[in-house]
């Protein structure tokens, strides 16, 4: 009964020592610092790439033909291959508006305004003439498309357009060329220049310059 009541002690023993190792381990356990709420920065929003304007930019515009001028003196062509000279229209005026290029959107939509209002034009004692680099085979092609009643004159080295300050370079999508400015000159009948229109807009611009006349 001795033995027994002794062996009896010493697991009690053995289980209480048993005990701090248990609570050692447990306060050995770090407790985690608590976690700071910060503020999440705004996520910077991603730039955006400008789509390049369409519309070409001129760098260096030439200062050209301007009013009160002598309006410089041309021999071109037009689509039938009929000869045309300035000096040839003294003693009427003349409405002559340079484009860029044949059946484009905006050059067809300018043509066909002042093809709308060419009877009034002519009217008032003016004669319309358009000027493109484009050679009289697409000018010839262009006109009968549109059905025009006036001509148009082909400028293939654009010698013209520089004389009159409406050619030079431009840059579109980051690449330079040369063209057309697209400007409007009214001429009077001694050949004076009356007036310029610059960076034209094509919408109503027939009924701006036959209210000019």
């Amino acid at each position: 009964m001795a033995k027994a009541a002794s062996k009896a002690k010493t697991k009690t023993k053995a289980k209480t020592k048993a005990k701090p190792k248990a609570v050692a381990k447990k306060k050995a356990k770090p407790k985690p610092a608590p976690k700071t709420q910060t503020k999440a920065k705004p996520k910077a929003k991603p730039k955006t790439k400008t789509k390049p304007k369409v519309k070409a930019k001129a760098k260096s515009r030439p200062k050209g033909a301007s009013p009160g001028a002598k309006a410089p003196d041309f021999r071109l062509r037009d689509g039938n291959g009929k000869m045309h000279r300035l000096a040839s229209y003294q003693g009427k005026k003349v409405v002559l508006y340079f484009y860029p290029k044949d059946d484009t959107p905006g050059c067809t939509l300018e043509a066909d305004d002042f093809n709308k209002e060419n009877k009034k034009f002519e009217a008032k004692g003016a004669a319309v003439l358009g000027v493109s680099p484009d050679n009289e085979v697409s000018h010839k092609r262009f006109s009968e498309k549109l059905d025009l009643g006036y001509s148009l004159l082909a400028d293939p080295d654009g010698l013209v357009a520089t004389q009159f300050g409406a050619y030079g370079e431009k840059t579109l999508y980051g690449m330079k060329f040369k063209s057309v400015f697209r400007t409007t000159f009214i001429i009077d009948e001694e050949g004076i220049i009356e007036k310029v229109f610059k960076n034209v807009q094509v919408e109503g611009h027939a009924k701006e310059v036959l209210k000019a006349l």
